[in-house]
């Protein structure tokens, strides 16, 4: 018997699901910084799950004039979800006991894009990334006259068709999601405008480079 005979007697066990849905907004200055900025950024040709959407590329935080706004969206986030992972403790932002184990919050966007919508606008039912710490937000720019919503398929069962919540969002609302969660859009409108991204966020340990 070989050591990688062992790893036949794993057993996976699934667990009640902790995960969180938050919501949070961006200011209408904010908002319509983004807006102006993006609609000189268009491009064509991209594959992706939206039917019936003019968007931007996938990684409008690396365009020198956009990432100074996604970086007041990021500071944003970065509170989100630094209070996420310390729940049920919200008056503590950063745990002094994770600092004083030589551990560090860090938050980084690895893509970021901005789509305007039609009313006959589709999003398909996906998740954007699987492994741990991984989160992703829908920024609603513009929502036109009314309000929109975005739409989630929850895994308590093989079918992903039971227990569908559906958040209703308006022009400057933030949701932040864990990334595997899958979700979908089916209600839009002429003047629906979001920005979506992924970011990593978590605790890791603390780097001290160039001490010996």
């Amino acid at each position: 018997m070989n050591d990688e005979d062992s790893f036949e007697a794993v057993q996976y066990i699934p667990v009640l699901k902790t995960d969180f849905i938050m919501k949070s907004t961006l200011s209408k200055e904010l908002c319509d910084a983004l807006i102006k900025l993006s609609e000189q950024k268009i491009e064509t040709g991209i594959v992706d799950n939206l039917e019936g959407v003019r968007r931007t590329g996938w990684n409008l935080q690396k365009d020198s004039d956009v990432a100074p706004y996604l970086q007041m969206v990021t500071a944003k986030v970065e509170h989100c979800i630094s209070t996420r992972l310390n729940y049920p403790h919200f008056h503590k932002n950063r745990p002094s006991s994770m600092r004083s184990n030589g551990m560090q919050f860090v938050i980084a966007m690895y893509n970021a894009w901005v789509g305007f919508y039609k009313g006959n606008s589709f999003v398909h039912p996906h998740c954007h990334e699987e492994p741990p710490n991984f989160y992703s937000i829908a920024a609603y720019l513009s929502t036109g006259s009314g309000d929109t919503s975005l739409s989630f398929m929850t895994d308590e069962s093989p079918s992903h068709g039971v227990n569908r919540p559906k958040v209703i969002c308006k022009q400057g609302d933030l949701v932040i999601f864990p990334s595997s969660l899958y979700h979908y859009t089916n209600d839009t409108s002429d003047e629906r405008i979001v920005l979506s991204g992924n970011y990593y966020a978590g605790y890791m340990p603390q780097i001290n480079i160039g001490e010996r």
